[in-house]
């Protein structure tokens, strides 16, 4: 909401806050709070529908308009927050003391005083709100007619490309006939349908247009309908009809959905059709539509095309949408540059070609957007195209298109996705954007509030994954999982950002938005790329919310002493002098987020009690040796990350608010076996120690037992699986929640795997790592009904081997499988989506049938078998053969280790 409504939508609920009981402020000053926020929330609605609006099509009054509001509401909130920092933020003192006496005394008085300050304020603010509200009843008849201008749709001309002028697209053609000529329906009952899905620019429209113009004249009729968004069901039903049968049809715009589908239905019966209904944009448009193709001539074939996962998934068939290969991208490079591959084969800047494929992507609207801006110029100049290129900043008719199809995807996010997915401007190019850190930093900065039921971290998860489902943001996953935004979406959320003074962004190349915030002096949020800090020490800082620094240089870190309302302060993998440290990161009394990632700096002996509202601490990379024990006292701290070579001084008792935490060497971390078992609000739990004693083990699993909340939990041995502890305490009474997704105990052996690992109990887990005493068939079995598992690491201590053979009714969706002392066995059809097998095998069983327990017809996708070779009572010739036996088979890739 912040992009639409700048921070009315924290500072509404905050005013509310206000005026509970706790804040004892007088009647008159609480209904002056009440009347402000009433005219908030008529500005705050307003906002969101000027927010519709793409901001070449606003009205200058409007959009000034808008931009004042937005900034009054951010200096609203600084105010408003400093009040309660000055108010909450003071160290309770022990009441019956002499001294504590005196205190309490004292901190009435300059309650007291605030309090009065506040009454001024809010006199202040509603004399200002009094004006936009005036200036606000002046424009809303400009506002309520804020419609976007009618203008061509540019992507009308994918449907009227030659297929002789694609390029790439012969692969995806040949993929889509070919789906679309087998049938999901064994019993050939049902019309087939495809959906293709993808990123905007990718060439969905034109792919569907060629296949479509290929295949029609194999069926009785066909039609090629575009819906785009926002569209009048009627008239795509009605233009179906149309194309089907213009003079039959021609009264059909009198009639009304129920009536055109009926007349579609009637047109259809016993004919084989082929229709491609491109660009839908959400569910219940295709739901419509679909009705009328109920009952239709199973022969009869449906594409369809969308930005949308969802509406892929709904109407089945996915087929997703990739970007060129390097040989393709190139080809279309050149051939709209020169005219051809080899037009200009001996002079090409092969270095610069190569940068700005790679910034393209692969993704085919890009390509051509660029080579647009770079025909009739001269190949040594195109380094300065190249450092210069922000699509939309040229003027340029196939730029202003391009920036418009992607736009069309943008303003049809809602308010609360729009600014999440801005906020992606703050990353550095190309950055593997992690998942958690990313919805941490949301949160901090107020994007994600609570709701009733859920938390906003969980309501964070959901904003990410729609953004992953409109095909904004790209699913890696590697690590915790993250995301990649592509740099056409890049340049065009900088650029957005910047004209609504969201984010100012310096990087090493001397590139960065244009300084409008600068200009105001009013730069709210700023993010620093691969340069020096103090270069930017002339930046007006008071007015800074979030300060970003990543792969920078400093000898100092001085103009911390500057922020006054800063929320969130990120330093990752940066250099400083040798002894720096933050001393004045005691001042930033707001800060809810600190991020000192991969960078060796000293965290300030008093964090604990002078950032009382901190809620975020990372601190992964292990450049930082320790964490003093004041940390322990942040009490609000909800996340709290860090890396080997990191070790945490004080206890963890007293940090009730952590719903994540990842700790190393968490033996030294003092009671900590113990300590955890207070932290019952922990959604994900990643604990790594270096050798523990059986007393300790036994008091963790007591611990663990009591956190009902875990969705996530890791407990790992530095040393290696090999070295983990035995325990003779299960983990039968730990009764997970049913949304735990992940469960990693390789560090430790239980005596059994835990009843309550079934289908029922946690239905969503896709990652299963255990070492259990002893492995009973009857356990995979019940591990293999899991319907969301992707990994399973099965580890049994028992000297004796257990056999498993692997149907098919079981592990559907595994693709990493990892075993030891389990000899395996792959039936026919077994395990359809392996890719990554790990396994033991005993020297004794020296051929190959024996030694290899898959087939190739049941796991078509393997790509890595690595083998444990059991040698065990075998002799040095059982352990050659079986190793020439294991070499003989023909393989992607195998590893042997004995």
């Amino acid at each position: 909401m912040v992009f639409a409504t700048g921070a009315l939508g924290t500072l509404l609920p905050k005013l509310g806050k206000l005026l509970m009981e706790e804040y004892n402020l007088q009647k008159r000053l609480k209904k002056g709070i009440k009347d402000l926020r009433d005219e908030l929330l008529v500005i705050q609605a307003a906002l969101v529908k000027v927010s519709d609006v793409p901001l070449d099509q606003l009205d200058p009054l409007v959009k000034i308009w808008a931009n004042d509001v937005r900034e009054l509401s951010f200096a609203i909130e600084d105010s408003l927050d400093s009040f309660m920092v000055r108010v909450e933020g003071v160290e309770p003192t022990k009441p019956h003391t002499f001294f504590g006496i005196i205190k309490k005394t004292c901190k009435k008085v300059a309650k007291l005083k605030i309090r009065r300050e506040i009454a001024n304020d809010i006199k202040d603010v509603k004399i200002q709100v009094k004006e936009v509200k005036e200036r606000f009843d002046r424009y809303k008849d400009v506002i309520g007619n804020t419609n976007a201008r009618t203008e061509v749709d540019p992507r009308l001309l994918a449907m009227y490309n030659k297929v002789s002028d694609l390029i790439g697209i012969e692969k995806s053609m040949d993929e889509l006939t070919r789906r679309l000529s087998e049938g999901d329906d064994p019993s050939g009952e049902q019309l087939k349908v495809v959906s293709v899905v993808g990123f905007g620019g990718l060439g969905k429209t034109t792919l569907a247009k060629a296949v479509y113009d290929k295949l029609n004249k194999n069926f009785d009729c066909g039609v090629f309908v575009p819906v785009g968004q926002n569209p009048d069901t009627k008239k795509v039903l009605r233009d179906i009809l149309l194309e089907l049968d213009r003079q039959l049809y021609r009264d059909a715009s009198t009639m009304d959905e129920r009536q055109l589908i009926n007349q579609l239905q009637t047109f259809l019966v016993g004919k084989r059709y082929f229709i491609v209904i491109d660009d839908i944009w959400d569910t219940p448009t295709w739901e419509m539509i679909n009705c009328a193709f109920m009952d239709s001539h199973p022969e009869s074939r449906i594409i369809i095309t969308t930005r949308d996962f969802d509406v892929a998934t709904k109407a089945g068939g996915i087929y997703r949408m990739e970007p060129l290969s390097n040989d393709n991208s190139k080809m279309l490079f050149y051939t709209r540059t020169f005219g051809g591959e080899g037009a200009s084969s001996d002079n090409q800047p092969a270095e610069v070609t190569n940068k700005i494929l790679k910034k393209c992507g692969g993704v085919p609207l890009a390509i051509i957007t660029i080579a647009s801006l770079l025909v009739g110029k001269r190949c040594e100049d195109w380094s300065k195209v190249y450092d210069a290129i922000g699509f939309g900043h040229e003027d340029n008719k196939v730029v202003h298109n391009t920036r418009k199809i992607l736009s069309f995807s943008y303003y049809d996010l809602p308010s609360h996705l729009k600014t999440c997915l801005l906020y992606l401007s703050m990353f550095p190019e190309d950055s593997l954007i992690g998942k958690r850190t990313l919805i941490w930093r949301w949160v901090c900065e107020g994007f994600v509030l609570d709701r009733e039921g859920i938390g906003s971290f969980e309501l964070g998860e959901i904003y990410f994954n729609e953004l992953v489902n409109k095909s904004m943001i790209r699913w890696i996953d590697e690590g915790q999982g993250g995301c990649r935004i592509h740099d056409m979406v890049l340049d065009l959320i900088r650029t957005i950002s910047n004209d609504i003074n969201f984010v100012t962004v310096h990087d090493m190349e001397q590139h960065g938005t244009s300084l409008r915030g600068q200009q105001t002096n009013r730069v709210r949020r700023l993010a620093l790329h691969g340069r020096s800090v103090e270069h930017n020490s002339s930046i007006a800082m008071e007015h800074l919310r979030s300060f970003n620094v990543v792969g920078c240089s400093a000898n100092s870190m001085h103009l911390l002493s500057s922020f006054k309302v800063l929320r969130v302060l990120v330093i990752e993998d940066c250099v400083f002098s040798e002894g720096s440290s933050l001393e004045h990161l005691g001042k930033l009394l707001q800060l809810r987020y600190l991020g000192l990632v991969k960078t060796a700096v000293k965290i300030p002996e008093g964090i604990g009690h002078d950032l009382k509202f901190l809620e975020i601490l990372d601190v992964r990379g292990g450049l930082i040796s320790e964490l003093p024990p004041s940390v322990g006292e942040l009490l609000n701290l909800r996340c709290l990350r860090a890396n080997e070579g990191t070790v945490m001084k004080g206890k963890i008792g007293k940090l009730t608010c952590l719903e994540e935490l990842q700790l190393y060497s968490v033996e030294k971390c003092p009671n900590f076996f113990t300590e955890v078992r207070k932290l019952t609000k922990l959604r994900v739990l990643n604990i790594y120690f270096a050798e523990i004693q059986e007393s300790a083990g036994k008091a963790l699993m007591e611990s663990l037992c009591n956190l009902h909340n875990i969705h996530s939990l890791t407990v790992f041995d530095d040393r290696g699986p090999e070295y983990a502890v035995v325990l003779n305490h299960s983990l039968e009474d730990l009764a997970p929640c049913t949304k735990l997704y992940e469960l990693n105990l390789l560090g430790i052996v239980i005596p059994r795997v835990p009843s309550w690992i079934n289908q029922l109990s946690v239905p969503l887990l896709s990652r299963l790592l255990l070492h259990v005493d002893a492995v009973e068939v009857r356990d995979v079995q019940t591990i293999g009904r899991l319907p969301s598992l992707l990994e399973l690491g099965l580890w049994s201590k028992d000297e004796r081997n257990v056999s498993y053979t692997f149907g098919s009714n079981e592990f559907h969706k595994l693709r990493i499988l990892w075993t030891k002392k389990i000899e395996i066995a792959v039936g026919e059809g077994a395990l359809p989506m392996l890719e990554w097998l790990r396994y033991t095998a005993s020297a004794e069983r020296k051929d190959a049938a024996s030694l290899v327990p898959w087939r190739r017809n049941s796991c078509p996708l393997l790509k890595f078998v690595g083998c444990f070779l059991d040698c065990t009572n075998s002799s040095y010739r059982e352990v050659k053969e079986a190793k020439q036996a294991l070499w003989a088979v023909p393989m992607l890739c195998i590893a042997i280790s004995t």
